[in-house]
């Protein structure tokens, strides 16, 4: 199963799930509008933790998060009971927003100090445990929180939704699901438990765009719940224009979301849509030049507009950042292909399969690239292991289809292509015409 980093795949949805650059006017009106009535009705009641809470969720969305600790701290004077339980727990989970762990801990410690904030704070420790991949001492957390008298409701769905994203990042995913469908259950109207299951779901190479769809229709302004949408839909071709708005989305609502601006750079140029996507990688580099995959994405656009040397210098500069990242050496690989200069295309996917062996793709562009070079023999091998390690990868088999016709073997790539038919990612279309082909 093709799988991304769990830390960092589970550490920005578990932000997301605390509950200008490429906008259009009127969804960057619509984020603005948002901001604007939270900031209006914090403005109008001054005193009410209620209101302070809400804007400073809204900043917190919108990426703004030390405006959003300033309101939440303003309000945290007025608060009492339930409200200082409620305005602590949102300013540690704006802590967590901001990747600082031990004020996130101090904030929950405070929530304990609390009447009736005792269960409170033991989730709240669980989510700030989970910013560094404490699943550990997360689910220790919440086994305290079991020893508690009944949590409320509230309470009780967090703590399924922490649960989840630590037995996610132990690749126990039959856990992390049923605790995720039990936070659904708790709350199915709130948006983070559809956010985090077809997340999970998409990892785990199942079909999560259901979940991800219910949770944007729940939410339309959750930057994360349209950027996992984006990323559920844009390896198919057909739903790609659907994952462009929801990338389109999610900067909308938070500028400076830099997944979804790599997502969004991907999708352009997979549509084609070269200009637009300069545009948003060059935003992204200024945005977090010491990123590194916002230099593969960058490498990625050079490639598409036929600047393959710019694109190795891309992918170099992302190695100096991380000498061990697939993509970046994929990257390579693909500018050499596109040279002409096999062998050396051949030894960076080599390396680039080693370095990020759960994704086809250094296969199955190794497949390709001798093809167009020749060397049959290579592209048989490449594609054979493509579909021994990927047999559900419609992708792996089209490339081993293609290599065993072009080698004269029509009935084998016959079955190939049946093959591709039947697995994840098939495109029918391209693959009748491919069969069609076929002597």
């Amino acid at each position: 199963m093709m799988k991304t980093s769990r830390f960092w795949a589970t550490a920005l949805l578990g932000i997301s799930a605390l509950g200008g650059i490429v906008c259009t006017t009127r969804d960057s009106s619509a984020q603005q509008s948002a901001l604007a009535d939270a900031k209006a009705r914090a403005q109008k009641a001054p005193a009410s933790p209620d209101a302070a809470i809400a804007y400073g969720r809204a900043l917190r969305r919108a990426g703004r998060e030390g405006e959003a600790l300033a309101e939440l701290k303003r309000g945290q004077v007025f608060a009492k009971g339930d409200a200082a339980v409620a305005i602590g727990w949102e300013i540690s989970r704006t802590h967590v927003a901001k990747r600082d762990f031990a004020p996130a801990m101090s904030a929950c410690k405070s929530v304990a100090k609390v009447a009736n904030g005792a269960a409170a704070s033991r989730v709240c420790a669980a989510e700030a445990h989970l910013l560094w991949r404490r699943g550990t001492e997360a689910l220790a957390e919440l086994a305290e929180l079991a020893k508690l008298p009944a949590a409320d409701a509230t309470v009780r769905f967090h703590a399924k939704l922490a649960e989840g994203r630590a037995r996610e990042l132990d690749s126990k995913d039959v856990e992390a699901e049923a605790a995720y469908r039990e936070a659904i259950r708790l709350a199915p109207d709130r948006v983070e438990g559809h956010v985090l299951l077809g997340a999970m779901l998409q990892r785990a190479g199942k079909d999560g765009a259901p979940s991800l769809r219910r949770a944007v229709e729940l939410d339309a302004h959750d930057p994360i719940a349209q950027l996992e949408l984006g990323r559920a839909l844009a390896s198919d071709p057909a739903r790609r224009p659907e994952a462009i708005a929801a990338f389109e989305k999610a900067v909308a609502e938070r500028p400076t979301l830099v997944d979804a601006l790599r997502g969004l750079t991907e999708a352009y140029v997979a549509e084609r849509r070269l200009s637009d996507a300069k545009r948003v990688a060059s935003s992204v580099l200024r945005l977090a030049p010491n990123d590194v995959l916002a230099h593969v994405v960058s490498g990625r656009v050079a490639l598409a507009d036929g600047k393959p040397d710019a694109a190795i210098e891309a992918g170099q500069t992302a190695l100096k950042l991380m000498p061990n990242e697939g993509k970046a050496k994929l990257l390579i690989a693909d500018a050499y292909a596109k040279k002409g200069e096999i062998d050396l295309a051949l030894e960076a996917y080599q390396k680039a399969s080693g370095l990020d062996p759960l994704n086809p793709a250094p296969l199955v562009n190794a497949t390709n690239a001798c093809i167009a070079a020749g060397r049959l023999t290579s592209a048989k091998a490449f594609g054979q292991r493509a579909v021994l390690d990927f047999p559900d990868h419609a992708p792996s088999w089209i490339a081993q289809g293609d290599a065993l016709a072009a080698d004269g073997n029509p009935k084998a790539a016959r079955s190939a292509y049946e093959a591709a038919k039947k697995a994840r990612g098939a495109d029918a279309a391209v693959i009748d015409g491919k069969l069609s082909r076929l002597k």
